[in-house]
Formats: structure tokens, C-alpha cells, sequence
């Protein structure tokens, strides 16, 4: 077993961990997602600063975030592909994973890792009714195929007990 301990170690999980239907070339990419911990304690106030934080630091990354939504212990970090992305085998899902991961790192945000709860999602689009000239065969995690478009502000959830009131973003 691999002991999941940074990103790298969690994208080569991904050839074991994954779903069939995420590299099954039916199936396009529903998400890929990262986390970052919420350290034990933080009072109202410095989840706010924190979150404030993360967001001006992801907001400053080639590939934008779509949304961040926040949990009791971390706050979960969503990429959306732009289109139909669709791999075709498990070693390419991977691939686009290891991608992912070296992203992760490079952003400077403390603590951030790939989330590996989304290897485990249910895909939203089957692209069976689309064109093949609708679909990227092979993604690459960067701004053309993932993120936020410019100028769309990051989507913010609360799904913790902490009162922010959309006061974050």
C-alpha cells in the first residue's frame, strides 16, 4: 500500500483508487478537487482570514478555482473541466492527476492536497449524444480545459457550523 503522505503519492493512487467510469471513455471528467485543512480551534475570525487567504492565493494560479466550499475541518477546493474532457485509461487519468498534483504544489498554499473523495464520484456527463469534435480526449490540467473562466468569481459554500454569512469572499 502506498502511504498517501503528498500529492504525488495520492495521483499514482488514483490507478487503483478510481472509479472505472473516471478513464472508461464514456464518462467525460466530472471534477478535480483539492483540500486544505482547517486547523483544529480556529475561531470564526480566522476561518474568515483564512479563507480569504486561500482564495486571493488561488485567485493569482494559471488554472482558477470554481468553487471552495467549507467543511467543519477543511475547505474543499473544486476544479471543473471547461467542455467535454474525457480520458481513456487509467494510466492517462493518472497522468492528468500527477498534473494535478504538481499544481497543488506549486500554488505555495500551506497544507493543500488532492482531494481523493472525488475518485470516488459519480460522473455527471455522458458524452454517448456528443460529437467527437466536442470532446478533448486528452486533457491537461491547465486553463484551457479546467478552472474558472477570467473575471468569475470563485463560488463560496458554507456547509460548516461557523456563521460567516457569505462575509468571505
Amino acid at each position: 500500500m502506498i502511504h498517501k503522505n503528498n500529492n504525488y503519492h495520492i495521483a499514482i493512487s488514483s490507478l487503483t483508487a478510481a472509479r472505472n467510469d473516471h478513464y472508461d471513455g464514456v464518462n467525460a471528467i466530472y471534477r478535480l478537487a483539492a483540500q486544505v485543512p482547517i486547523p483544529k480551534g480556529t475561531s470564526r475570525d480566522g476561518l474568515k482570514r483564512e479563507i480569504k487567504r486561500v482564495v486571493k492565493d488561488l485567485s493569482g494560479q494559471k488554472v482558477l478555482a470554481n468553487r471552495i466550499i467549507i467543511h467543519e475541518e477543511f475547505l474543499e477546493i473544486d476544479f471543473y473541466p471547461k467542455g467535454f474532457q474525457m480520458v481513456m485509461t487509467r494510466g492517462q487519468y493518472a497522468g492528468l492527476q500527477l498534473e494535478f498534483a504538481e499544481f497543488l504544489n506549486q500554488t505555495g498554499i500551506w497544507g493543500i492536497v488532492i482531494q481523493d473523495g472525488c475518485y470516488m464520484d459519480d460522473p455527471e456527463c455522458s458524452v454517448k449524444s456528443v460529437s467527437n469534435g466536442s470532446i478533448n480526449f486528452f486533457p491537461e490540467f491547465n486553463s484551457k480545459c479546467f478552472g474558472a473562466r477570467d473575471n468569475e468569481p470563485i463560488e463560496i459554500i458554507n456547509c460548516s457550523s461557523f456563521a460567516l454569512y457569505g462575509e468571505v469572499a
